[in-house]
């Protein structure tokens, strides 16, 4: 194979990568503490009861508008009831985050950022995201770093 032909196969095979549904939609694992993992894939998320936002934040330049799912509701919805989860990344960061921040401060699971799905490198396809803009508690680093981007799992912790 000459170099034309490796350079036209890593082409393909990089679209390929980037244009394949897990990457392009992306999916959200919960796993409860009876060890049940639920996988829920972005379509299973969109056809909820959806939540917008329209914030500013540290990670965006003005307002935005943010759509998604409340925890509230997701958390009903799975039967999710612990009082701790561990919210994780794709680069496997992960916090531990209070559940009552999650229901009581409007956080929401964001799946569409100005009406569009968020790429990995747009910091999706999952991002926690509460209304910086409503309250000055909100932009503190423990908020902060509760607002994980590029979710793929939250896990109950105790």
């Amino acid at each position: 194979m000459n170099s034309a032909q490796k350079m036209i196969a890593v082409l393909i095979a990089l679209v390929g990568f980037y244009a394949s549904p897990a990457i392009a939609g992306g999916t959200l694992t919960l796993t409860r503490s009876d060890g049940e993992v639920i996988k829920l894939s972005m379509q299973d998320l969109m056809e909820m009861p959806a939540t917008e936002l329209n914030t500013s934040s540290q990670w965006t330049e003005g307002v935005q508008n943010f759509r998604g799912v409340s925890f509230d509701l997701l958390f009903d919805t799975y039967g999710i009831d612990a009082d701790t989860v561990r919210i994780s990344a794709l680069n496997d960061y992960n916090v531990m985050v209070p559940v009552d921040a999650l229901r009581n401060d409007g956080a929401i699971l964001t799946y569409h950022l100005n009406g569009a799905e968020m790429s990995v490198r747009e910091k999706g396809p999952f991002w926690v995201v509460f209304p910086y803009d409503s309250d000055e508690r909100y932009q503190t680093d423990t908020y902060w770093a509760y607002s994980v981007w590029q979710v793929k799992s939250v896990d109950e912790a105790d």
